[in-house]
């Protein structure tokens, strides 16, 4: 079972995965109002590693994901890696479930509770990875025009009740917030595209992986600065840090026609949200299969999707907790399996491979 995916769809895919459930929440805020340089400084320092993920998949010479591991790395170690990135991935989908449920338990449905929302999620999530990476990729280049809309209108009306002034005076209180808001940024949303890592199956050429991580993770880190931004200058950077959902309450001043506006950042929340949540959910289905043995990865997904409902629960209970994991600064776990973990791949894989051409040649 290959599963294709062109170059063009799968870059959107990477976009919307980074945009994800993050763009509400007050990302890098502990830079204060030096918050365009933590993006800048974040983006620097995560686009190496995007590179690295890129340029082990093309060492696979464009074989099948796990096909290709075997090669380089052998059965058993990949199957093992794969276990390990599956409770990874898996556990994410817990997180972004419940972000979800308790914005909307927030925002629109007090008295609605978690559980009833995140069992809904649930259910759109396996649907949805049981279809498969390319009708995955395939709804983010539909759902893209959409979002990019609304990010458009939102940045025009934004500008309107923004504040220069806010970014003053630059680094007055030195580099140290600018790298500590730029390590809140690599952990989460930058190089959570580990996770797709373990999503696409076959890429169209060598360059392939290159052409869709890259460009996907750029637009993505531009998008989300712009807005980031915009909002602080809109709340100003001392409220910034103190809203849950800073972007949410900068719209909301946004007043047209007598009509509040808010409900059109939901819109891009949902949209990135459930992308997000289904490629965890792919990605966790994909590496369980693998490990095991399995031959297709469709009847791990429900078994998988029931159990986020209560590991979202458990994980994150509270509204407090789900803002604290979202601008966290970079924990041991995530350094593990965003940085350190891949950077073994790319060092054992260069030496694989290198090693074999050796041989070939000999021979």
């Amino acid at each position: 079972m290959r599963e294709h995916v062109p170059d063009d769809q799968g870059m959107i895919l990477v976009l919307l995965f980074v945009v994800g459930n993050t763009l509400v929440f007050g990302l890098g805020g502990v830079a204060g109002p030096d918050i365009w340089l933590a993006f800048l400084t974040a983006t620097v320092m995560a686009l190496p590693m995007i590179l690295l993920m890129a340029r082990v998949r093309s060492l696979m010479q464009g074989a099948a994901l796990y096909s290709g591991l075997e090669q380089v790395f052998g059965k058993w170690p990949s199957r093992g890696l794969a276990l390990v990135y599956a409770l990874y991935a898996w556990r994410l989908s817990c997180f972004v479930v419940s972000d979800v449920s308790n914005f909307v338990q927030a925002i629109a449905l007090p008295n609605t509770p978690k559980v009833v929302v995140a069992s809904i999620l649930a259910l759109l999530m396996l649907w949805a990875a049981k279809e498969g990476v390319e009708v995955l990729a395939r709804f983010a280049v539909v759902m893209s025009k959409v979002v990019f809309a609304v990010l458009l209108v939102t940045f025009i009306l934004l500008l309107s009740v923004a504040n220069p002034a806010e970014f003053l005076p630059v680094m007055y209180d030195g580099a140290k917030p600018v790298f500590l808001g730029a390590f809140q940024l690599l952990d989460v949303p930058f190089l959570e595209v580990v996770v797709l890592f373990w999503v696409f199956d076959c890429f169209s050429s060598k360059r392939s992986p290159f052409k869709v991580f890259v460009p996907g993770f750029l637009s993505a880190a531009l998008i989300l600065l712009v807005m980031t931004s915009t909002s602080l200058a809109v709340v100003g950077a001392d409220w910034y840090s103190v809203f849950y959902f800073p972007i949410w309450t900068a719209v909301k001043r946004i007043n047209v026609l007598t009509m509040r506006l808010e409900a059109i950042v939901g819109v891009t929340f949902a949209i990135g949200s459930f992308l997000k949540m289904a490629v965890c959910l792919l990605a966790a289905s994909r590496c369980v299969t693998y490990a095991f043995g399995f031959s297709d990865y469709r009847f791990v997904v429900t078994p998988l999707a029931l159990a986020v409902i209560p590991g979202s629960q458990w994980l994150i209970t509270t509204l407090m907790e789900v803002e604290k994991s979202a601008i966290k600064t970079y924990p041991t776990s995530a350094t593990i399996y965003q940085v350190v973990l891949p950077v073994v791949f790319w060092v054992v894989a260069e030496i694989r491979v290198a090693k074999a051409r050796h041989q070939g040649k000999g021979g």
